[in-house]
């Protein structure tokens, strides 16, 4: 008996969902497929705040599981989950199932993961087993078969939830290959059901000491958890039982903790109950959790059902609890060397296959049994399996999402209105200083748009808010000038687009234009500013040739230039300028684009609002506020009405108040006010959000003439004439 291949049938022909994705690896080639897991593997490293980089290896091919393959794990992992929790329930409340010998109790109580004090005889407010996950092998028979539980804690679910937003944008040929089940939605629900079951509480994963496990898998997988759910990272350290509760210590003082996904062992939770040494745990949290007013994703003890010695036991308990036989054996011992062999990328750069086993994660929606319709791929350890191997994303195919077209009309051109009066101030360096802020944060929003659009347009996949967010990208594109007119009007492919930008050359263009503008201002930089900006730019000019590390570069060089002028320039007014361009040019783009992203139906802004958030990169503010579950109200608050959002409008509008009424123009510093007014009543209602931010746009514009003309140019006012005025005849 031979194990079986993933990729081939009993025919040894390529299976056909492989085909396309085997066919995009080819087309990628080796080098360049070793180059972009090392890529992935960086951008993992820095996914998890704790990790260092190559703690963790991750393999960019994918496993597969077809629709029908998964369906029918689905139903066995959510059959054994249930079967699990009711076990569970049982052992720490009524206990009728040792009682009737169904399992043994010398097994049960000698086992060291039995906990004596969370033996209650009653149940819980919360499920003792709220996460489970399973290993999975396919035998030379081609079914799937048991190799391992997990009820205590649960590793692989922050990999689960992270790797495949990573890999998206690193691997866009792959994924445009196949279509696939979205893990989003099913990620959203997990955060709406421990938001709605802590009720206010804070929601936090618990780590066993982050220095301690900073290169360790356990404390890369919590963090990478922590990110994806949008919830606090904490350790044991953090936290305290008082008054019967558990609060985590702050500077404002404590706050009360509803809801803990554990990475800790019970057995070191509570040593106050378990003896154990002090300040390794949480003195109290046992007793927390028996008085109702602390969850634990998974109560201490339900590692219990882990112990092979029990699995026989529990193997025969399908029948009697559940009336049903059981849908997912457990795997044959003198087969379990004989698991199927998948494609590994090796250590060497090389394309290998090696023995695969997959984990499927499950958790309780306080209904029934949720299944992430994904997973993680893992090298089977077996003794020959190669070293150096990383953990894959697990893809579950689809081939029937619905098709949708969305999208924003571009913005009619704003109506122009009368300019102020003149004021007289020195306008050369203001001018230079004006235009180089602006043209900055010009540069700056183009590179940001380019790395949210090319991996979008470059993955083809045809799931309907994938759809949308091209479709709204390309109107973006458009309105920023990166893309002509007539080919911004439709959704376009990551391929026209970086054929438009090799032959137009924006960020060239934006490159050389501050450059020119930085040699300009230098009088107002110091010699050691000047050196550091002009190096900046240098290297920026450098990467440009090298598509992956061109956009970093126009980054790295907006971030440099803003710390400069942050805390290098004096105050006066040479910095009131820069600063107001600055703000006047990231005010107004914000504008345009939410305009275009904001626009249509509250219920259908969704793609939009994402997108939103990510151009501003506010993604992990909104995490840590909104636990990333997209609603108008939230959304609208950050991106508009924030105060202390740097990437808000308010912010923008508040700042060009600021700048304008100590440079003593006070009817502008007004018109600067009344927008900020404006925008954050805004936030509050979500209706005509295009037609008013188009607005809010243009008299961002009109504001940014009158700066000019006032200062700048030293035009007097433009007047008109009353109709009771007659012009006399030139002599």
């Amino acid at each position: 008996m031979t194990p079986c291949d993933e990729t081939l049938d009993r025919q040894g022909r390529t299976r056909r969902p492989w085909a396309p994705v085997l066919s995009a690896i080819r087309e990628v080639g080796s080098k360049e497929l070793a180059r972009r897991a090392a890529a992935l593997n960086r951008q993992m490293g820095f996914a998890a705040p704790l990790s260092a980089p190559g703690a963790r290896l991750y393999d960019p091919i994918p496993a597969l599981l077809t629709a029908t393959e998964f369906a029918a794990l689905e139903d066995a992992i959510r059959q054994r989950a249930t079967l699990l929790s009711h076990v569970l329930e049982d052992i720490y409340g009524a206990q009728n199932l040792l009682r009737s010998g169904q399992l043994p109790p010398t097994l049960v109580f000698s086992d060291p993961y039995f906990l004596r004090p969370m033996h209650t005889g009653t149940s819980l407010v919360t499920p003792r087993l709220g996460l489970y996950a399973a290993d999975v092998i396919r035998a030379p028979d081609g079914r799937f078969q048991l190799l391992r539980d997990y009820t205590g804690v649960v590793p692989g679910l922050g990999d689960a939830l992270s790797l495949r937003r990573l890999a998206t944008g690193t691997l866009p040929e792959l994924f445009r290959s196949v279509a696939l089940r979205s893990i989003r939605t099913a990620r959203e629900m997990l955060v709406d059901h421990l938001q709605r079951d802590a009720e206010g509480g804070l929601v936090a994963v618990l780590s066993g000491g982050l220095a301690q496990s900073r290169n360790s898998e356990e404390g890369i997988d919590d963090a990478l958890l922590a990110r994806a759910l949008g919830v606090l990272l904490v350790e044991p350290g953090d936290l305290a039982a008082r008054n019967g509760a558990l609060h985590m210590k702050t500077l404002s003082g404590l706050l009360h903790v509803a809801t803990l996904i554990r990475g800790v062992s019970g057995l070191d939770l509570d040593p106050l109950e378990q003896g154990g040494r002090p300040g390794t745990g949480i003195p109290g949290s046992f007793g927390a959790i028996r008085a109702g007013v602390l969850s634990i994703v998974n109560a201490p003890g339900s590692k219990l059902l882990e112990a092979a010695a029990l699995r026989p036991y529990i193997q025969a308990l399908f029948t009697p609890l559940l009336n049903e036989p059981e849908k997912l054996p457990l795997v044959e011992t003198d087969t379990a060397h004989l698991t199927s062999l998948a494609p590994f990328l090796g250590a060497d750069g090389e394309i290998t296959k090696a023995p695969l086993c997959l984990r499927l994660f499950a958790w309780q929606d306080g209904t029934t049994w949720q299944v992430l319709p994904g997973g993680v791929g893992l090298p089977a350890a077996h003794e020959d399996t190669a070293p150096g191997l990383g953990t894959k994303d697990l893809w579950v195919l689809d081939n029937e999402e619905p098709v949708m077209i969305s999208g924003a009309p571009p913005a009619e051109p704003p109506e122009r209105v009368k300019f102020l009066a003149a004021a007289h101030l020195p306008s050369r360096l203001a001018d230079n200083l004006f235009w180089l802020g602006r043209s900055v944060e010009r540069l700056e929003a183009a590179a940001r748009l380019l790395m949210l659009a090319l991996p979008r347009l470059e993955s083809g996949t045809s799931l309907p808010r994938d759809m949308a967010e091209r479709a709204l990208i390309t109107r973006c594109l458009g309105q920023a000038g990166l893309l002509p007119p007539d080919v911004a009007g439709s959704s376009i492919s990551g391929r026209l687009l970086r054929q438009t930008l090799a032959q137009r050359r924006p960020i060239l263009g934006l490159l050389r234009e501050v450059g020119r503008l930085v040699d300009a201002s230098s009088e107002r930089l110091s010699p050691s500013m000047l050196s550091t900006v002009r190096f900046a730019l240098h290297q920026a000019h450098e990467a440009l040739p090298h598509e992956a590390a061109a956009l970093p570069a126009m980054l790295s060089f907006a971030a440099t230039f803003a710390g400069i002028a942050a805390e290098n320039m004096s105050r006066d007014g040479g910095w009131l300028f820069l600063e107001m361009g600055r703000r006047l040019e990231r005010g107004e783009t914000l504008a345009e684009s939410l305009a275009i992203l904001l626009n249509g139906p509250v219920e259908r802004l969704e793609p939009g609002m994402a997108l939103g958030i990510e151009l501003a990169d506010s993604v992990l503010s909104y995490e840590l506020r909104h636990s990333g579950i997209l609603a108008p109200g939230p959304v609208l608050a950050m991106l508009l009405a924030d105060a202390s959002n740097p990437r808000a409008l308010a912010f923008q509008c508040h700042a060009l108040r600021a700048c304008l009424e100590r440079l003593g123009a006070d009817d502008d510093a007004e018109t600067a006010r009344l927008l900020q007014q404006e925008v954050t009543n805004l936030a509050g209602n979500p209706s005509a959000l295009n037609a008013t931010l188009s607005d809010i746009a243009a008299r961002l514009r009109q504001l940014s003439d009158r700066v000019h003309r006032r200062f700048f140019t030293l035009l007097p006012e433009a007047h008109t004439l009353e109709e009771d005025e007659i012009l006399e005849p030139a002599q």
